[in-house]
């Protein structure tokens, strides 16, 4: 019984948005989340503000730094985030996989993580795409992704088409795997497993382990469809392992449904700290830059049951990312070194606030919003001024590479 209520509330919230309704976006996040940390500053958070930069640029230059990009979910509202990337670029002169260890991303934030993490095949160690590659990704297609279904269809499978929108990751990643991205940095996007039903991860140093590819590597266009499957707006993507579809005759029933990554995590700061400690336990300290995809701030009073179906799929999004940098601050206070924490963030308008709005008026709306920010432009020139005239540390000095051991056993 509950099942059906819960598929009655889907479809009632996406009429809604098919009638043009509003939706809801993010609270104001809590303000005073940046606090000073470490034995320099007393506290282990730091954030990367003008009074901290002398303190920054130190570790950044004399100790094992690594560097963390998260980003968040939020369809063609990540073209913000994608355009700060881009001032990243312009500032530095280098690519966003040449200054950060560790790229993560959520539903739109994986597409920017993904396309920034690709290697290039004519020139191995350098980028395939720029940021600014991804911003006119968002600007040209956006329309091809959200492509509507019939009414039917819209009321019985889910509101877009799932072929444009493979088609157009396809052309992004061509057969490019997540084993094949830049040996210099680690990826990790999250999606929902629903034939287990539990919140996954795909990792590419999984992926480029011996041991574990067989089952841990994808194709890079099939990790960005599972990530940005939002329930209700596509249908579940079925998911194959590389291995898998290379071998189509001996695994052909051998899939996961895949959803959006923003049911668990719409920001994974937290996810992305967690994976960095594990990843790099040599590091001196951790810088994490973490990116959101705008916040609307408007009071949120339902009533009754078409009331809720309206808000409810973007109530529990916007939760997960108040509480990641509420569970991020908490964090701060256990960690075993410093952590140099920038979080960016832009308000939208309530009209502006839906994840689909492709027009083109909304999409260079979004994106004059990010650039027009004044905290997050000074801090994206606070963190280039540093990162132009410093290098990330190799992943080699910050990891413990067990597979390149000589020897299995260690007497310690």
């Amino acid at each position: 019984m509950t099942k059906y209520i819960l598929i009655l509330l889907f479809v009632i919230f996406n009429m809604a948005n098919a009638m043009n309704s509003p939706v809801m976006g993010q609270f104001e996040p809590d303000k005073d989340l940046m606090f000073l940390h470490d034995n320099r500053t007393k506290s282990s958070i730091v954030s990367v503000r003008q009074t901290n930069l002398e303190i920054f640029e130190d570790f950044a230059t004399n100790s094992r730094l690594a560097r963390v990009l998260s980003i968040d979910g939020g369809g063609v509202r990540g073209i913000g985030a994608a355009s700060w990337c881009a001032n990243l670029e312009h500032l530095t002169e280098k690519s966003i996989a040449d200054m950060f260890n560790l790229l993560v991303g959520t539903s739109t934030g994986g597409i920017i993580a993904s396309g920034l993490a690709m290697e290039d095949p004519n020139a191995p160690g350098s980028s395939l795409y720029s940021a600014d590659d991804i911003v006119n990704f968002y600007n040209n297609e956006s329309k091809k992704i959200f492509t509507r279904r019939c009414f039917l269809g819209y009321l019985t499978v889910s509101k877009y088409k799932s072929n444009p929108a493979y088609s157009v990751f396809s052309r992004l990643c061509g057969d490019t795997k997540l084993s094949q991205i830049r040996s210099d940095c680690d990826l990790m996007v999250p999606y929902y497993n629903l034939t287990n039903n539990r919140p996954s991860f795909f990792k590419s140093h999984k992926a480029k382990n011996p041991a574990l590819e067989r089952n841990e590597d994808f194709y890079l266009r099939d990790v960005i469809a599972s990530t940005t499957a939002a329930p209700t707006y596509f249908k579940d993507f079925k998911l194959y392992t590389a291995y898998n579809k290379d071998h189509p005759d001996l695994f052909k029933n051998t899939y996961i449904s895949a959803i959006d990554g923003c049911i668990a995590v719409n920001d994974p700061t937290a996810c992305a700290m967690t994976q960095a400690e594990s990843l790099y336990p040599r590091a001196d300290a951790f810088l994490l830059v973490s990116m959101g995809t705008g916040q609307c701030v408007s009071e949120v009073a339902p009533k009754g049951i078409l009331s809720w179906a309206k808000h409810i799929s973007t109530l529990l999004m916007s939760n997960s990312s108040d509480m990641s940098s509420h569970i991020f601050k908490k964090f701060g206070i256990y960690s075993k070194c410093p952590v140099f924490f920038s979080r960016l963030q832009f308000d939208i308008s309530e009209i502006h606030a839906a994840m689909d709005n492709k027009s083109p008026e909304n999409i260079s709306y979004l994106e004059h919003q990010a650039q027009t920010t004044i905290s997050a432009m000074d801090r994206i020139r606070n963190l280039g001024r540093v990162l132009r005239i410093t290098d990330k540390p190799k992943r080699e000095t910050l990891a413990l590479d067990l597979h390149n051991l000589k020897s299995s056993f260690m007497e310690i």
